[in-house]
């Protein structure tokens, strides 16, 4: 299956609680008015502005190990190799909020409006999260009766550039997937553009297989800790069952 994937900006659109948050601003008692005052704007312009657009591919879980292999650099270990051979279905992903909300960003540092600028990049960055999981929950309904071990199942997104999957992943995975028939392309350093676009794998099955703990090698120098994040979110989505 191989699948265009229509998203809905209200889906996408993040909270101002969830942007707050991904500032370090969560707990901030008496947020200062001019901040909910950029805030707001930068909500109102992701709404105006945003292209969502996904792709989606059955992967046969088989295939996955020369997928990931990508360029030889990957961490000795990691917890992806450990994950996709326990997945009930499997699907290469990419995704993407399109260019002008980045030519927007771009524009207002550039124009003196930087307070701004900054507010829509962190409403761009939790958008993106959001995208991630939307094309999870886009492949859980996808995924046929006949494929699944069990009538609960849960999707979680794993990326190049994360958790010892080294970001040339994408190479391959672009290869493959072919998202410039969404607007995406890779350059020579395998960043994607537009920014803001996500791509990876989309692994589906029981709430057991996405748990691990952060504490390989390379967990040490993450500055960000989203995997842990996303699991937390993980574990509170309801369960999406079979039709």
């Amino acid at each position: 299956m191989r699948k265009t994937i229509e998203l809905d900006i209200d889906d996408l659109t993040p909270t101002p609680a969830e942007v707050l948050e991904n500032q370090g601003m969560a707990s901030r008692a008496n947020l200062p008015e001019k901040i909910k005052n950029l805030l707001d704007s930068a909500l109102e312009i992701f709404r105006q502005l945003a292209d969502p657009r996904g792709l989606l591919q059955d992967l046969p879980i088989s295939d996955f190990s020369e997928i990931y292999a990508g360029n030889g650099l990957n961490a000795p270990e990691g917890p992806v190799p450990g994950i996709v051979p326990r997945a009930d279905g499997l699907a290469l992903f990419a995704a993407t909020l399109g260019d002008s909300l980045i030519a927007k960003s771009n524009e207002l540092f550039a124009k003196g409006g930087p307070a701004l600028g900054f507010m829509l990049d962190a409403v761009n960055s939790s958008g993106a999260e959001r995208l991630g999981r939307q094309m999870c929950l886009r492949f859980l309904h996808l995924l046929p009766q006949d494929e699944r071990r069990t009538e609960e199942l849960k999707a979680q997104y794993y990326c190049p550039g994360h958790c010892g999957w080294h970001i040339s992943g994408q190479e391959k995975l672009f290869e493959i997937l072919h998202p410039e028939e969404i607007g995406m392309s890779l350059n020579s350093r395998w960043v994607m553009k537009p920014f803001k676009s996500i791509s990876g794998v989309l692994v589906a099955g029981e709430m057991d297989i996405h748990r691990f703990r952060p504490s390989f090698p390379f967990c040490g120098d993450c500055k960000e800790h989203k995997c842990v994040k996303r699991l937390q979110i993980l574990e509170n989505e309801d369960l999406v069952k079979g039709d």
